[in-house]
């Protein structure tokens, strides 16, 4: 799926907690927040929807970035680029903090955003 139609059907959605999860197509449209945002841009745009793609970029080359914006907040960091649901389009890093993004030194590794989606789904929140 191209960056331009992902952008099209994802619609933003605040979440209370954490929930983490690839959002899916539903009505037309794909609802979530910020983390699901870089998820469904790993798995739609990078992945060509194959979640072993999706896996393998998550350990290897895609990392998901934690902000502080008045709150928190994630950025997906992919070969040198910045994307989240404000950009909406691959930028540097430099114009992220222009945005006032204020990456943490820790990213969410590999593992952690898989325990959080594994927790996602055994809660039974989709």
């Amino acid at each position: 799926m191209l960056l331009e139609t992902f952008n099209k059907l994802f619609e933003y959605k605040s979440e209370q907690g954490d929930q983490w999860r690839i959002p899916k197509v539903e009505y037309g449209a794909m609802r979530g927040d910020c983390e699901d945002y870089s998820l469904g841009v790993i798995y739609y745009v990078l992945a060509e929807e194959s979640l072993f793609k999706f896996w393998e970029l998550l350990a290897t080359r895609a990392k998901i970035h934690y902000v502080d914006n008045n709150g928190g907040h994630a950025v997906l960091q992919f070969d040198g680029k910045y994307i989240d649901n404000w950009t909406q389009e691959w930028v540097t890093k430099e114009h992220m903090e222009s945005l006032g993004h204020k990456f943490h030194k820790r990213d969410y590794m590999f593992y952690q955003v898989a325990l959080k989606m594994l927790n996602t789904k055994i809660r039974g929140i989709f």
